[in-house]
């Protein structure tokens, strides 16, 4: 290790992916990992140490992977980071809404008591056996179903990669390295969808479609973080595993209990909205450029410009106060769209907190107000030092 990397004091905070010092910039100055949106940095020791445990357990591996090549490094920056699955909780662990993990539990739960009885009845009817192949038959449906509904996007659509579509395939590429997803995904561009993005994850076959006007109107300049925002809560999604429970729900379709269990798992899937909103105003660093991309959900491409950020706030401070809203989306697997608009804000209060300041400053005293009251119930509050 040369002097330089020696004489850099132990408590300096650096970042966990390579080591550098971090600064006060939003991301690191070598690697380019966002590290404004971590939690905590370690210091220098501890990353120090954490690279120590990575290469003892890399040669006790029975057949370790051939790491790249090591590129070369600026002055403060070690050759040895840590391994892969240490950066990996700290880069995505703290943008997932924190009612995700409780919420994931409540559906796990409800779906095995739901099938609980069905199950009891087969095994006391036909025996394992029975339940063996009725499974099989259900997981072999589902792979045939997800297969034909990719032969018809080869046949409908255009699949992106860089001779078709390469701003597109760029934008692919910076989010799946910003996240460091790294699994196959075949992403294809369409005529028209409804929604204009759908994500599909499904016995290991992962497909983004999405909707060709949308992407036409997002490419200009001014309009990109927006699409880096969308394509980061697909991409995001898949790196949490957001759609775990799919097979599950099929398979509770197939015995007839959805209906009964679906009220236990729609939160969960209401709260992975929520972190797939953080995800990606994560990936693109612009937290107006989010809110602004939400607001199209509520009024379309055209009219979300010509609304301020905190136009939105009283309104959302409304449904959250009144039961009837609160009803409503009991019954849905989305969160209300004003809600989601919410929840960026006080996660960008929370996670970028510049941002948020300089947005705040621009709003009137009655949205900075209906503003207070929404952080006051948000999770995040309780976060904060």
């Amino acid at each position: 290790m040369s002097d330089t990397v020696e004489q850099i004091p132990e408590q300096v905070r650096v970042c966990p992916r390579c080591g550098t010092p971090a600064g006060r910039a939003e991301n690191c100055a070598h690697c380019g990992l966002h590290i404004a949106v971590l939690r905590e940095l370690p210091s220098r020791a501890e990353w120090l140490a954490r690279g120590a445990q990575a290469t003892a357990a890399q040669e006790g591996a029975t057949r370790p992977l051939s790491p790249p090549a090591a590129p070369k490094l600026p002055p403060g920056a070690s050759s040895q980071p840590p391994a892969s699955g240490a950066r990996t909780a700290a880069s995505i662990a703290p943008l997932l809404h924190p009612t995700e993990p409780s919420r994931l539990a409540l559906a796990l739960v409800a779906a095995g008591l739901a099938l609980l009885f069905p199950f009891l009845i087969l095994v006391r009817t036909g025996g394992i056996g029975v339940i063996l192949e009725l499974l099989t038959i259900v997981i072999g449906s589902i792979w045939v179903g997800i297969q034909l509904s990719r032969a018809r996007l080869l046949g409908r659509s255009v699949r992106v990669d860089a001779s078709t579509f390469p701003e597109v395939q760029a934008i692919l590429a910076e989010v799946c390295a910003t996240l460091d997803y790294r699994r196959r995904l075949e992403v294809y561009i369409t005529e028209n969808l409804t929604p204009s993005i759908v994500t599909t994850s499904l016995l290991g076959t992962r497909l983004i479609v999405i909707e060709g006007g949308l992407v036409a109107d997002l490419l200009q300049p001014a309009k990109r973080p927006q699409l880096t925002f969308l394509v980061g809560r697909s991409i995001g999604a898949l790196r949490a595993r957001h759609m775990r429970l799919e097979v599950l729900i099929r398979i509770l379709e197939a015995a007839e209990v959805l209906k009964y269990v679906a009220p236990f798992i729609r939160p969960y899937y209401r709260a992975t909205a929520y972190s797939g909103d953080q995800i990606g105003m994560m990936c693109c660093s612009d937290l107006e450029a989010s809110l602004e991309a939400t607001r199209r959900l509520l009024v379309g491409s055209e009219m979300a410009s010509q609304l301020t950020a905190g136009a939105v706030v009283p309104q959302a401070l409304l449904v959250k106060r009144r039961l009837l809203p609160r009803l409503v989306q009991l019954l849905a697997v989305e969160p209300h769209v004003t809600n989601r608009y919410a929840n960026l804000l006080c996660f960008g209060r929370y996670h970028a907190p510049e941002l948020w300041a300089r947005m705040a400053d621009a709003m009137d005293e009655h949205e900075r107000r209906c503003l207070d009251e929404i952080w006051q119930c948000s999770p995040y509050r309780w976060r904060v030092a």
